[in-house]
């Protein structure tokens, strides 16, 4: 009886150090994760990779170009067109801007400017931040520069809502995100400008 007891003893024992034991971790171990209701929320990606962009072509017949626009842009930009006469002809632009940040303080809220200038002696050096009123030359061909301009300044409202897609749409200042812009550039045939 005194054997049982004294094994019974032991395995009480041995119980209590390994329950003890789980309760613990070392170094080695992680760290016990939060539960699911407590998890972070990931942010989301602001830029998908250029792999893997999806976009949308649109025609600019006055400029006689098509480029693929962000698919998460859809119903969220509008069109602006104008022309600017110069000495040496007619510059052609059409002025891509957020329709919500438009609608709460009028004339901001561009996201980029495409363009069409009569010359093709313009040139472009060097590292590009995007936005801060830079340009990206997008052709020369036949006395022609096709190009993208962006503003010079921040034009997205205080409504959180609001600055949130803008600030997605042009991608957090990000150059990279501009990329499509090159990618997918396409001069139009005179036939295609009836799209």
């Amino acid at each position: 009886m005194k054997k049982i007891f004294i094994i019974a003893l032991m395995l009480s024992a041995l119980l209590a150090l390994t329950a003890c034991g789980a309760n613990s971790h070392t170094p080695e171990e992680p760290p016990p994760q939060p539960s699911p209701a407590v998890q972070p929320t990931p942010e989301p990606m602001t830029q998908p990779p250029s792999n893997n962009f999806v976009g949308v072509r649109h025609y600019f017949d006055s400029l006689g170009f098509s480029i693929e626009l962000p698919m998460s842009w859809e119903g969220k930009f509008g069109l602006y067109e104008f022309e600017v006469e110069f000495d040496f002809g007619t510059r052609h632009f059409v002025e891509v801007y957020h329709i919500a940040t438009r609608d709460e303080l009028g004339g901001e809220g561009r996201l980029v400017t495409f363009g069409r200038s009569p010359r093709d002696h313009y040139t472009y050096e060097g590292e590009r931040p995007i936005m801060a009123g830079a340009s990206i030359f997008l052709a020369q061909t036949d006395g022609i520069t096709y190009f993208a301009s962006f503003p010079s300044g921040v034009e997205h409202s205080d409504n959180p809502e609001t600055s949130a897609e803008f600030l997605e749409m042009i991608g957090h200042f990000e150059p990279n995100h501009w990329d499509f812009l090159e990618s997918s550039f396409l001069l139009m045939e005179s036939s295609e400008r009836t799209h």
